[in-house]
């Protein structure tokens, strides 16, 4: 898992019961979702430093990654492995076709906004808050 999730996610896994989000999706599915959604997050980063409103978009891709990263994390998959998984699933990604990584991305924001809304304020409120000093990372880069 690259340190820029771990930190971003140790807040929020602080404050959340393992019983939170109930059975996680695999941890290849998630890499893959996060793979996904970290492609389209560069591209909406390019968008927005051009000067762009897509900054409320760019949050749901952002908000979605973490919300997988800390399912996976609650369900014991530690550092190590997910940085492998990660790397895989980005190789992957990349060797798709143009149309099936749009249909990836659509599909995982879809799954991220969903498990997104079935945490609890509290944990909802803690990813939104990392999302959003993502962003402000990104756009002050």
């Amino acid at each position: 898992m690259p340190p820029f999730l771990v930190s971003m996610v140790a807040p929020l896994v602080l404050c959340l019961g393992s019983a939170a989000w109930g059975a996680p999706a695999s941890a290849g599915h998630a890499a893959a979702c996060v793979a996904a959604l970290k492609g389209r997050e560069a591209a909406l980063t390019e968008t927005l430093k051009a000067g762009a409103a897509i900054e409320p978009e760019l949050l749901k891709v952002v908000r979605s990654g973490f919300t997988f990263v800390g399912r996976q994390y609650l369900a014991g998959l530690r550092e190590v492995e997910a940085r492998r998984l990660l790397e895989s699933a980005e190789q992957d990604f990349r060797a798709l076709s143009p149309d099936s990584r749009k249909l990836r991305q659509a599909q995982c924001l879809q799954e991220g906004e969903r498990l997104y809304a079935e945490a609890s304020a509290l944990e909802r409120g803690l990813i939104t808050a990392a999302a959003q000093r993502r962003i402000k990372r990104m756009k002050s880069r």
